[in-house]
């Protein structure tokens, strides 16, 4: 095993040597050690450096001293000053990072130094672009550092896993010695002492150049340099995603603060309704009643009888240091005699007022639940007034055999009982308020929340992002009126700064186009070149609906005529070509099996190419272990070839199956077959869904560089699904609308034309 040689810097000749170190080399592994997550708030602590394999150099700049962090000095040199230097001196070079969307904004924020233009590959994306699943779903981290590392640790001659364990527990113990906390939120790793610090800093270097090593030649064995680093993945990295995350969007905190309290009150509102509408009825009364008493009974000693007392409003000693009734034996037989002395005695229940105790029970039972007679937040207590008081079917039932209270139980009984209907309402403020309001209101900094991109959050190439997580507008009629207000309100929280505007452009069903194109069906096509509607074509073919159109201005338009059988269609238009079979499919629509197994005979008749591109796809996979998309991103199944070149086609077959489990056991063929199917699924979607991302993203890389060359102050602020958000100067919005248009529609280029209609808005809800 290679010798390694980690250098901490901590004096001028080793400074020197790390220049010297990557003087004539290429190829810089970077990275950098942080006291904070935040790099707009946050301060670094150190570089390091690895320009050649099991070498590497640390330069600290902030040290630990005295429990504090403290500028550090090299003899008479501040580091800082150091670091600047040295980080301009990187300019020019090669850097290689893993995850550089948070060193190098941190960079530039606290030296303003930007080496953006000197990234040329992050491991982190490298791996994604060959080994899309990264270090296995199984990892925990598929992505990070050290577990990339230790899944390819004999490839690159290194126990890391062996010695990240070490590392981790030198590390760990030398926080906690130094009084450090090491949580999941708070990981101070700058209280480790320097030495310990330094080697695990270069550590990540090293292991950084390694898997650059090693990944980068599977990037050309597999043809994928291109995509890289021309067409798709580093370019939309450096042009789109960093600066995305770097600008964030501005927010209209009165407006945030405003909705905050507005809908506080109209939950409220609702809240006190479903209250109302059960406790008007007698079964929840006495369920209340019962559960109060249960939870709080009739006790002669402790708090309850002390609420008892209270409520009579008895004379009686009183702890002076608690202020509580003294029940000691003496106070008790000093008493007189009747009724509350036999129960201060004896504990026996017909000694009491019945109304008082129950009422004291009541009352400590509404404490309990934040002053209200039932949580309505409590799947518990609404499922046992819903099944036991009111005597309400359950839909379905928990693991442990309980009948479940849920979203789905709320929604089937909404339109017979009207506390159930105030209570979906209520549920989906809160769930507005909670992951929507509270979020940016908790997160916003000076007035603008900044949204994560990340390019390696799903195998098919689309960003895994909170900005996705946005509630889809509603339009009237989709939901309650106050639901689809708060629902789209939240999308006009983000405004542009002063003097811009937003260019908003949504392709016009992009996946459905992409699926047209992709599966060579003329008969898809037409939809798009005719301008139908695509679902109703699609229950037109499938089902035979000849008397109908698919003709949005006809007048026997299906959408119009039976909007049922459109909306049936939605539940296998894309289901059936991604590998939806006919009980799925019948679980789906609630029909027979057989009754599927027409319907999907029916598409696949009614799209003859179709059905030959899907049977292409699956053959392909399992003769080659992969499928590429049109612009050449691979998404790798190399279980589905292993599993075929065994047994072929055995796994669909199911007398084969029944044979294998009972040699085998019916988990581990069940976990066989189904890797084999969802493989060959994905070797269809993925042509669909991963050209699809490829259109947006390439689509966006056009568009900031279309703004460059045309000189207009704009930039792509935000990537929702399908949708661009630009934010340009406002008085080129016209021009920038045409040219965004012009980037999203003629990019990439399909058989059938592509939609994507501008919009021009000042927040993100009145674009689309």
């Amino acid at each position: 095993m290679q010798e390694k040689s980690y250098v901490l810097v901590d004096d001028m000749s080793k400074f020197k040597a790390m220049i010297q170190h990557v003087k004539d080399k290429e190829i810089i592994a970077f990275d950098i050690e942080t006291n904070s997550l935040n790099s707009r708030t946050g301060k670094i602590i150190g570089f390091s450096v690895s320009a050649e394999v099991g070498q590497g150099y640390y330069l600290p700049t902030m040290i630990l001293s005295n429990g504090e962090l403290i500028d550090n000095h090299i003899e008479d040199m501040l580091s800082h000053d150091l670091a600047k230097k040295y980080l301009t001196f990187l300019i020019g070079k090669k850097i290689i990072a893993h995850n550089f969307a948070f060193d190098g904004p941190f960079v530039k924020n606290f030296y303003g130094v930007d080496l953006l233009s000197s990234l040329y590959a992050d491991t982190l994306l490298l791996v994604h672009t060959v080994q899309e699943e990264g270090a296995g779903f199984g990892s925990g981290k598929p992505f990070g550092l050290k577990e990339l590392a230790k899944s390819i640790q004999k490839e690159i001659g290194l126990d890391v896993e062996k010695e990240a364990n070490e590392e981790q527990l030198e590390l760990k113990s030398s926080i906690k010695a130094n009084g450090g906390s090491i949580t999941k939120d708070n990981y101070e790793i700058w209280k480790a002492n320097l030495e310990i610090l330094a080697k695990y800093a270069i550590a990540d270097t090293d292991l950084t150049l390694r898997l650059y090593n090693y990944f980068i030649a599977k990037l050309y064995e597999e043809k994928l340099d291109k995509l890289f680093f021309e067409d798709e993945v580093m370019p939309l990295y450096k042009e789109v995603t960093i600066p995305m995350e770097q600008k964030g969007v501005r927010l209209d905190m009165e407006l945030v603060s405003k909705t905050n309290q507005e809908i506080q009150e109209t939950m409220k509102t609702y809240l006190d309704e479903v209250t109302n509408q059960l406790m008007s009825k007698q079964e929840t009364k006495l369920w209340v009643v019962i559960k109060a008493t249960e939870t709080f009974p009739f006790n002669h000693k402790g708090a309850w009888v002390n609420r008892y007392l209270n409520a009579l409003n008895v004379e009686f000693p009183k702890s002076e240091k608690t202020g509580k009734f003294n029940l000691n034996e003496a106070n008790i037989r000093s008493m007189p005699d009747g009724d509350l002395k036999e129960f201060l005695v004896t504990g026996d229940q017909k000694y009491l007022d019945s109304t008082v105790a129950t009422k004291v029970s009541l009352d400590m039972w509404k404490e309990h639940n934040d002053g209200l007679y039932f949580n309505i937040q409590s799947k518990d207590q609404m499922g046992e007034i819903a099944f036991g008081a009111l005597g309400i079917k359950p839909l379905s039932q928990t693991k442990k055999g309980k009948p479940q209270f849920d979203d789905d139980l709320i929604q089937s009984i909404a339109d017979k009982h009207e506390w159930a209907k105030n209570l979906r309402i209520y549920n989906r403020l809160l769930k507005i308020k909670s992951t929507y309001v509270e979020r940016f209101l908790e997160r916003e900094e000076n007035g603008r929340y900044y949204f994560y991109y990340k390019q390696h959050g799903t195998v098919s190439g689309r960003y895994g992002s909170d900005a996705q997580q946005l509630p889809r507008p509603k339009e009237e009629g989709d939901d309650d009126p106050i639901v689809v207000e708060y629902t789209n309100r939240v999308r006009a929280f983000f405004i542009h700064d002063d003097g811009n505007i937003f260019i908003d452009n949504d392709y016009e069903s992009l996946e459905p186009h992409v699926f047209a194109h992709v599966s060579g069906d003329d008969g898809l096509k037409d939809i798009f070149r005719n301008n139908w509607d695509f679902y109703s074509t699609i229950a037109i073919k499938t089902e035979k609906l000849d008397q109908y159109s698919a003709d949005k201005k006809a007048d026997n338009y299906l959408r119009k005529e039976q909007p049922k059988m459109r909306n049936k269609a939605k539940a296998y238009a894309l289901g059936i070509p991604y590998g939806m079979g006919a009980y799925a499919l019948g679980k789906n629509l609630d029909i027979s099996t057989k009754e599927a197994k027409v319907l999907v005979e029916g598409y696949l008749s009614g799209f003859p190419e179709l059905r030959s591109w899907m049977e292409e796809s699956a053959k392909f996979v399992k003769e080659n272990g992969y499928i590429q998309t049109q612009v050449g991103r691979i998404r790798h199944l190399p279980r589905v070839k292993q599993i075929y070149d065994r047994v072929g086609d055995g796994m669909l077959d199911y007398n084969y199956v029944k044979q294998l489990e009972r040699e085998h056991g019916v988990d581990a063929i069940k976990s066989v077959k189904r890797d084999f199917i969802n493989g060959v699924n994905n070797s269809r979607n993925v042509q669909i869904q991963g050209l699809a991302s490829s259109i947006v993203n390439r689509a966006a890389i056009a568009i900031n560089r279309r703004f460059k060359e045309e000189g207009i102050n704009g930039w792509v602020c935000a990537q929702i699904h399908d949708q661009i958000i630009c934010e340009v100067e406002g008085g080129k919005s016209k021009e920038a609308a045409e040219l965004v248009k012009d980037c999203m529609e003629n990019t990439t280029k399909l058989s059938i034309a592509l939609k994507a209609p501008p919009a021009i808005a000042h927040n993100w809800r009145d674009g689309h």
